[in-house]
């Protein structure tokens, strides 16, 4: 199979298929061992995953091939994403981390993330060594059986509970929406601990359900339930919880722009928002950038993925970050999205000040349209002249009122087109005008 396996966010793909079929995987396991190893790392690893159907079938490939080449396994089963990341720097000892799941992908997709024992994803650069590791391997290695799974959910909850005060969420009422995902169990758990009072819902996975018109990625049930239980808040949860979108009372949603701001004015206000700047991603809204500069916070741009929010958090020295999807990283607490963490943080910020999540999210969004072009080839841009001359002509007609942003997915065969524009009129008509051209040129899949 040609082409990397490793993309933005580890090894993404269809469940049974290369790079995800047995072969690929176990042989993944056994060159992980050999690369903690040759790294003089403990060749000890905490692994966990989100409750698709291959989700068993992948651990145990990966790690029973991991424990067969003479690794230690320490198997924690469903949890999130950022539990295991937590957990890593918590417990200690280990050498790596490893989350099975496609986070928000549909059930029929898994995938394959990895983190270093500092909970933070692994570089690029890892991934890549690895990768040509696995290639080289010569046979499909022997698979063990996995050991029992360590309840670890307890542990999880109580680190997450010592970043606030006690029962910060008292006299409120949310709705929970577990995506059927990793959150599942935990999520309703951790906000009942809060004093939330929790009506939970898609938290009752099947193996099949996961994402499946819910969660973060379709937070519109959440928001219906919100306005017609007349309650405080919501909260929605990607498949392995490294996400989260909020609801206010009035239904609308609240995106990870929304949280960058509310949680950066609060960590300005209590001096705990260093060189009193964060960073965003380049999908990020160009009315947030304008709304936190009147608020003397400054905004730092960068590539689309939490590893690289990470990544520019750490050359800024900044202590907050995130991703218009939700994935937003606060490095007080954490080294990886944890959308957990991120919703409770925002609403006992809203509750202790005695406002609304929707009050405290106050700025001017520009008008922005985001289009998703399936192409059936990955053409470097700069070799499209016309696709790239289209666009510098549309930034140039811009000026300093819009933005043009144009990338392909690091997880789907898809062509990413971003316009803002004071007019949503505009915006429309110049995404989808780029849209066209991209089809023509790329090829529609």
């Amino acid at each position: 199979m040609s082409g990397a396996w490793f993309g933005t966010d580890g090894m993404r793909g269809v469940a049974y298929e290369p790079p995800l079929d047995r072969p690929t995987v176990a042989r993944l396991g056994a060159a992980l061992a050999a690369q903690l190893a040759d790294d003089r790392r403990p060749r000890r690893l905490l692994l966990a995953g989100d409750p698709r159907a291959s989700t068993g079938d992948l651990a145990e490939w990966l790690g029973g091939a991991f424990v067969a080449a003479g690794g230690e396994l320490v198997w924690a089963g469903v949890l999130p994403t950022p539990a295991v990341s937590h957990l890593l720097r918590e417990l200690g000892g280990f050498g790596a981390g490893a989350v099975v799941s496609a986070s928000h992908n549909p059930s029929r997709d898994n995938g394959i993330k990895l983190l270093g024992a500092d909970g933070a994803k692994w570089s690029t650069e890892q991934e890549q060594a690895i990768e040509a590791r696995l290639r080289a391997w010569p046979v499909e290695p022997p698979v063990a059986a996995l050991p029992p799974a360590a309840g670890l959910t307890a542990r999880y909850l109580e680190l997450l509970e010592r970043t606030l005060p006690p029962r910060p969420l008292a006299g409120l009422e949310v709705v929970v929406d577990a995506a059927n995902g990793a959150a599942s169990a935990v999520a309703p758990l951790l906000f009942e601990r809060l004093g939330a009072t929790v009506v939970a819902i898609n938290a009752s996975p099947d193996g099949h359900n996961i994402n499946d018109g819910c969660g973060a990625v379709h937070p519109q049930g959440l928001a219906a339930a919100v306005v017609a239980r007349g309650c405080s808040a919501g909260v929605a949860f990607d498949g392995d919880a490294d996400r989260a979108v909020l609801v206010g009372p009035s239904g609308r949603v609240l995106d990870g722009d929304d949280v960058l701001l509310v949680w950066g004015r609060a960590l300005a206000a209590s001096d705990r928002l260093p060189g009193r700047r964060l960073v965003a991603t380049v999908m990020s809204n160009l009315g947030l950038e304008v709304a936190l500069a009147r608020e003397g916070i400054a905004t730092v741009r960068c590539p689309v993925g939490d590893r690289e929010v990470w990544d520019a958090m750490q050359r800024a020295g900044a202590a907050l970050g995130g991703e218009q999807s939700g994935h937003v990283i606060c490095s007080h607490w954490a080294t990886t999205g944890d959308g957990l963490l991120t919703a409770a943080h925002v609403l006992a910020i809203a509750h202790a000040a005695g406002a609304s999540l929707e009050s405290l999210a106050d700025w001017p969004r520009y008008a922005q349209v985001l289009l998703n072009v399936r192409v059936q080839r990955r053409t470097a841009l700069d070799e499209l002249p016309e696709l790239a001359g289209a666009v510098r002509e549309l930034e140039r007609r811009l000026g300093r009122d819009g933005r043009v942003f144009v990338r392909y997915s690091g997880t789907e065969p898809l062509l990413r087109i971003l316009v803002e524009a004071a007019s949503p009129v505009a915006a429309r008509q110049a995404a989808e005008s780029l849209a066209a051209l991209a089809r023509s040129q790329l090829g529609a899949a």
